[in-house]
């Protein structure tokens, strides 16, 4: 487990071997919500690779001292880059920062399980509501339950704006539940 410091790096776009660690980074960060998640939360690779060329989305690579990408994180005010958020929800619920250009989205903030004690995952998003906190505006990012509930990623990043941006109103935007109907196979049914 490696607890040395790591080197935060913002890019508009990330390529080559650098992209490349970037996936490894980012699969290993988030692969276990595949099976986790009902909706799915982990970008394909093309999707990944859609990603690090827009410039429209801020990337954010943790830097080992090794030279080795070990967190990757993406941030944006263009709503419009990310397919899955509705930007029609927040224009309708802070339209004045909407029509500024002050609402971001944290697409996703990752670190390779052997940087998890190194202070990069707090450099990334501390950096980021720094950005939100010196223009005002939203901040926004989704958090699976399994995330909210095992990790208290809310809480973490709530402790992280009350140290960057003091005064921050915390708003829970949305929730969404997902239900099964399980029925049990039929007598003499092959299974």
């Amino acid at each position: 487990m490696a607890t040395s410091p790591a080197d935060l790096v913002v890019l508009d776009v990330v390529t080559g071997d650098q992209r490349d660690s970037a996936w490894e980074i980012y699969q290993a960060a988030f692969d276990r919500l595949r099976v986790l998640a009902v909706q799915r939360h982990v970008m394909t690779r093309a999707e990944f690779d859609d990603v690090c060329s827009d410039s429209r989305v801020q990337k954010y690579l943790g830097i080992a001292r090794s030279g080795q990408v070990c967190a990757f994180g993406s941030f944006t005010n263009d709503l419009s880059s990310m397919p899955l958020v509705s930007e029609e929800y927040y224009a309708h619920r802070w339209p004045e920062h909407h029509r500024a250009g002050r609402i971001w989205y944290i697409g996703c903030v990752g670190v390779h399980p052997d940087y998890r004690s190194s202070g990069i995952f707090s450099k990334m998003v501390g950096r980021m509501v720094q950005v939100v906190e010196q223009q005002g505006g939203v901040a926004s990012i989704d958090i699976c339950r399994h995330n909210e509930q095992e990790l208290a990623l809310p809480r973490l990043i709530g402790r992280l704006v009350d140290t960057v941006g003091a005064g921050a109103a915390v708003h829970r935007l949305d929730e969404q539940t997902y239900w099964a109907y399980e029925f049990p196979a039929p007598e003499g049914a092959l299974v």
